[in-house]
């Protein structure tokens, strides 16, 4: 598992700038790669699940840390597990315009309150206490603050450092008047990406006995 350290090493060596004002910047280098990471690509790894009770009388839950966006909310139901549909906050509204009906919930959308605090807002407001899961897509731990590894510098770290030696190629033109490989770095990064796209919204969204291997057609 590459580590944050030698992250560092590489960015410097790939770069061959090594001034303590370039090094300092190194950690926002890898950070910006991994953001770009996170919303280009939807991986598995990207996601969590919370499980919790919604309140009766109460329609709001609070997301928790870390969220970007969420994959399906379901409740718990006499009938057993019921996913809420995913709608805009203005069709809550409309439908269900009186928070104090209640109702078995039927769908839910993403809602800021209180001084912009980030909830979910559930439609009908729940009539009961419903056992529920939150599937969602989060922001993981940076190698930054992860400094021994993280899942990315285990499985995906040639696209993690090109990622950010491209970010490094912006700041050395600017700060330094360097103009390295930004855009070949850029080009690798590129490639990384469409590689883990293809793992995470192919090979990991299918199975082989339903969909079969990836082939190639004969040549002619």
């Amino acid at each position: 598992m590459t580590t944050l350290a030698q992250a560092t090493a590489d960015v410097i060596s790939y770069s061959t700038y090594d001034s303590d004002e370039f090094v300092a910047e190194i950690p926002r280098f890898i950070q910006a790669s991994e953001e770009r990471i996170f919303f280009f690509v939807q991986l598995p790894y990207f996601r969590e699940a919370q499980t919790g009770t919604m309140t009766q009388g109460n329609p709001y839950l609070q997301l928790p840390t870390g969220f970007l966006a969420a994959a399906g909310l379901s409740i718990q139901t006499a009938t057993g597990w019921k996913f809420l549909l995913n709608k805009d906050v203005e069709y809550i509204r409309e439908v269900y315009p009186d928070e104090t009906e209640e109702g078995e919930p039927f769908c839910y959308a993403q809602f800021d309150v209180n001084g912009g605090e980030t909830n979910i807002i559930i439609g009908p407001t729940p009539d009961d206490s419903y056992p529920c899961q939150l599937n969602y897509f989060y922001r993981p731990t940076s190698l930054v603050d992860s400094p021994t590894g993280t899942w990315l510098s285990q499985n995906a770290y040639d696209t993690l450092l090109y990622g950010a030696l491209a970010e490094s190629a912006v700041w050395l033109k600017k700060a330094a008047g360097i103009d390295s490989m930004g855009d070949t770095y850029e080009q690798r990064f590129i490639v990384g990406l469409q590689g883990l796209k293809n793992l995470g919204e192919s090979r990991d969204r299918k199975d082989t006995y339903r969909s079969g291997e990836k082939r190639k057609p004969e040549a002619a």
